[in-house]
C-alpha cells in the first residue's frame, strides 16, 4: 500500500490595492502513511506573474491542477515520503506508558562535563599553578 496525500492548505493572496486579483497562493500537502502512525507535512508559495493574476473564481476552479502541478514542481511528494521514512526509523514512546512519580532533589551536584560543569581538561589547582607562573614571568621581564 502507498502512503496518501491531500491538501490542507490552500490560501489565495490578494494585492491591498487590487482584492479582486490573486497574487500567490499558499499550498500545504500532508503525507500519511497506510498504518495512519507516520505522517509528513511541507508547504511553499505559489506567485502569479505580475501581468497574469487570475480572479479568485479562476484560482478555485482551477484549484486541483495547480495544487498537482506545484506538488510536482517542488517535489513536494518525495520530500513528503522521505519525511515519512524518516519518521519510521524515529524512536517512539511505548504505548500506554505512565510515568512513575518523580522527586527531583536540588541538592544534586553537577557532573564534571556536564553543561553546567564544564571541563577544562585540567584541574583548579593546575589551572591556579600556570596562572602564578605567568604573572611571575611578566614580573621578570619587567612588563
Amino acid at each position: 500500500m502507498s502512503n496518501t496525500y491531500k491538501c490542507v492548505r490552500f490560501e489565495p493572496m490578494c494585492s491591498c490595492d487590487d482584492n479582486s486579483k490573486v497574487c500567490s497562493v499558499v499550498i500545504g500537502l500532508t503525507a500519511t502513511d497506510e498504518t495512519g502512525k507516520h505522517s509528513g507535512y511541507t508547504d511553499g508559495v505559489h506567485h502569479y506573474d505580475e501581468d497574469n493574476k487570475p480572479t479568485l473564481d479562476e484560482v478555485k476552479s482551477g484549484a486541483s491542477a495547480l495544487v498537482s502541478q506545484f506538488a510536482a514542481n517542488h517535489g513536494f511528494i518525495a520530500q513528503l515520503d522521505s519525511q515519512i521514512e524518516g519518521s519510521k526509523k524515529s524512536d517512539v514512546p511505548p504505548e500506554n506508558f505512565e510515568a512513575p512519580e518523580i522527586t527531583v532533589d536540588t541538592s544534586v551536584a553537577a557532573e564534571e562535563g556536564s553543561p553546567a560543569n564544564q571541563a577544562t581538561g585540567e584541574s583548579s589547582e593546575e589551572a591556579e599553578s600556570e596562572e602564578e607562573e605567568s604573572s611571575e614571568e611578566e614580573s621578570e621581564s619587567g612588563e
